[in-house]
């Protein structure tokens, strides 16, 4: 069974919060909320829980892609363990999102167990600005370090910056320098008007149009031919560096959105904008329904929710 909107929209990528929590307080996820312990406190999905969801929704859904997420995945204790379900259920691709800071070790466990690429938050490669905008006074050159070990390690490796007014623009040129160097594509976000940041979202908005100004100071570039489905437009300068901007407000790629989401607790969600859930239910009807479901919530834009987007793999 094929579930297809009237856009043509399917479900390909899963992107799974693993947990919600985080040693982190990024100003434009949970502000005001950094941990000083490991988060082992928190709620973890399981290894059982991912197996299952994955094979009841291969029964309805082609699944290419799972992007391991949160919250932080790294303060899931069993993250390799997860990996290896994927991999063990014939993923295709297997991602992972992370700000970087986690145990030494675990990116040759998790290349080890399956894992195809990481995505590494990289938004300052100011120490002050990168505290300012974490809530942790964390040394920035461990991040980077972490990055550079994932290179080494043979992992795809993504770099995403989100923009904020007032803390990083200054940083955009700089850490372009800093990926295009080491070949790393980096993909610039305008902030989504999302969880505890909606009524101040206006004060602190840096817009995809502001960013490529931005780049333009220093940089000639052009657009790449980018598929529907891409969040990123990308664009590749003169030196070879590439880039992408993620511009969920002002251009839009809700018509190509070919995400399901779900939580640590195994319920689906169909959109970033819709804090509405679904239950993955082994009987096949019911299962039939909550795809359906999840699939009327999308957007023909994006408008914004109060969930925070830790809790559904934001």
């Amino acid at each position: 069974m094929d579930i297809v909107d009237a856009y043509g929209r399917k479900f390909e990528v899963l992107r799974v919060s693993v947990t919600s929590s985080c040693g982190f307080g990024c100003v434009y996820c949970a502000p005001g909320t950094a941990l000083n312990g490991e988060g082992a406190n928190g709620s973890f999905l399981s290894a059982e829980l991912l197996r299952k969801n994955i094979l009841l929704l291969s029964r309805k859904i082609f699944i290419k892609e799972i992007h391991l997420t949160g919250g932080e995945p790294t303060l899931h204790k069993d993250l390799p363990n997860l990996v290896k379900v994927a991999k063990e259920e014939k993923i295709p691709n297997i991602a992972l999102t992370s700000n970087g800071f986690f145990r030494d070790g675990l990116i040759r466990d998790l290349k080890l167990a399956g894992l195809d690429r990481m995505n590494f938050s990289l938004d300052s490669l100011s120490q002050e600005s990168f505290s300012l905008i974490s809530g942790k006074n964390l040394p920035v050159i461990r991040l980077l370090n972490r990055i550079e070990e994932a290179i080494q390690e043979g992992l795809e490796v993504k770099l995403n910056c989100t923009v904020l007014k007032g803390y990083n623009e200054e940083q955009i040129r700089p850490i372009l320098r800093w990926a295009g160097e080491r070949n790393l594509p980096i993909r610039y976000l305008e902030l989504m008007k999302m969880g505890p940041l909606r009524t101040k979202h206006s004060e602190l908005f840096f817009s995809a149009a502001k960013m490529k100004e931005e780049l333009g100071l220093e940089f000639n570039f052009e657009p790449e031919i980018t598929p529907i489905e891409s969040t990123a437009k990308y664009y590749r300068t003169s030196e070879n560096y590439r880039f992408g901007i993620i511009a969920n407000h002002t251009e839009p790629f809700c018509d190509g959105c070919n995400r399901l989401r779900m939580d640590h607790l195994g319920k689906i969600y169909g959109c970033l904008s819709d804090f509405r859930s679904f239950p993955v239910s082994e009987d096949e009807s019911e299962l039939e329904n909550s795809l359906d479901l999840a699939m009327k919530t999308k957007k023909n834009e994006f408008t914004g929710s109060e969930l925070s987007m830790k809790y559904i793999g934001g």
